[in-house]
């Protein structure tokens, strides 16, 4: 029997048995989907264990039976998120994500629905998901929370609240930060460290913050609502450590309203350089003030290609701007203004795109 006729057989009993039990009868290789819905979007995002990707399909039920189930997406191999325009709002769907490896093997999702009841919930009983808790630290390792939504709090954009999860090079996947419990998000205070498939439902100070030595974004969705429990919008990821990388890949995504996707510290106590960060693939599918901030004198670089910005024309955004990075209590860091194909802003017109 092969593996889509063993997942049918399977997934059609899903809504009969609590979730996590949904990917019983997948492939040895994971694949976990998660759902995000928003008013006239759905969003799914996913992380998988198969390296050679040949290519992804999205299917799409209005039952949980697989066999009903069409295709409504072929996908590029290195994206991770994808959204669904396409429907009808007083209809609950039911989705799968279909990976076909280098061999032509099909590696199956769970499902993923648009039922409330089942939408935010664990999609898989990994051992590791019951360590993914608010305040949680995760060293040399990486830890798959299945799913989970964790949360603390949130006192609008003040300065200096706590992270949710701190990485000390360390990986984390497959994690939602609730809306009302972001706080200061994911620090990478150490090391390497990766963060695939998180959702953060509305960024509270910042989403998360690089303190180590690369800090790579895979997929992913991040909302902030402007008059949400994080107040103002602002930056999303803050920069911090010198010598250091941020990566932003696998078409992470951002909605709603914010300040800057990036920026490298403009005050920080003993600031320096440089700061290094690598767009390749992001799409930013809402209102934004600009995309990223380099100090130049520090001699940061911003190196952008595959961005793709909801109503996009010249100047607006911003795409990369120049900085003068300042220490802390030496005054103010002053902006200068856009650049293109600087010395710190690696980045040519055709790198960007309208969504």
């Amino acid at each position: 029997m092969n593996l889509l006729h063993r997942s049918i057989k399977v997934l059609s009993c899903a809504l009969l048995l609590p979730l996590s039990l949904s990917v019983v009868g997948q492939t040895e290789l994971n694949t976990t989907l998660m759902l995000t819905k928003k008013t006239d979007k759905t969003y799914l995002s996913w992380s998988t264990e198969v390296t050679a990707v040949a290519r992804q399909e999205i299917y799409r039920s209005t039952s949980s039976l697989l066999e009903q189930a069409e295709r409504i997406s072929v996908l590029d191999p290195y994206q991770q998120v994808a959204e669904d325009n396409n429907f009808d709002p007083h209809q609950d769907y039911w989705y799968w994500l279909k990976v076909i490896d280098a061999d032509g093997k099909e590696h199956l999702s769970n499902l993923s629905a648009t039922v409330p009841a089942l939408s935010y919930q664990p999609f898989a009983t990994i051992a590791n998901a019951s360590r993914c808790k608010a305040g949680a630290t995760f060293s040399n390792e990486t830890v798959d929370c299945g799913g989970v939504t964790v949360g603390s709090s949130c006192a609008s954009d003040a300065e200096g609240q706590k992270p949710v999860i701190t990485l000390k090079n360390a990986s984390v996947k497959n994690l939602r930060i609730s809306a009302s419990g972001g706080a200061d998000g994911i620090h990478c205070s150490s090391g390497n460290c990766t963060i695939e498939n998180v959702v953060w439902e509305d960024i509270c100070e910042d989403a998360a913050t690089n303190n180590g030595k690369t800090m790579t974004v895979k997929g992913g969705l991040a909302f902030n609502s402007a008059n949400g429990p994080g107040g103002k919008p602002d930056k999303v990821f803050q920069h911090n450590s010198k010598n250091s990388t941020t990566v932003l890949t696998g078409n992470f995504t951002l909605t709603g309203e914010h300040g800057k996707l990036w920026r490298s510290c403009g005050d920080c106590t003993d600031n320096g350089g440089p700061r290094y960060l690598t767009i390749s693939g992001v799409t930013v599918n809402g209102k934004i003030d600009s995309i990223a901030g380099v100090n130049s004198n520090y001699k940061d670089v911003a190196t952008i290609r595959n961005l793709k910005i909801k109503d996009y024309k010249a100047g607006k955004p911003p795409v990369c701007e120049h900085y003068t990075g300042v220490k802390k209590g030496q005054g103010k860091s002053v902006k200068d203004k856009e650049y293109w194909n600087s010395a710190s802003c690696n980045v040519s017109k055709t790198d960007v795109t309208k969504l």
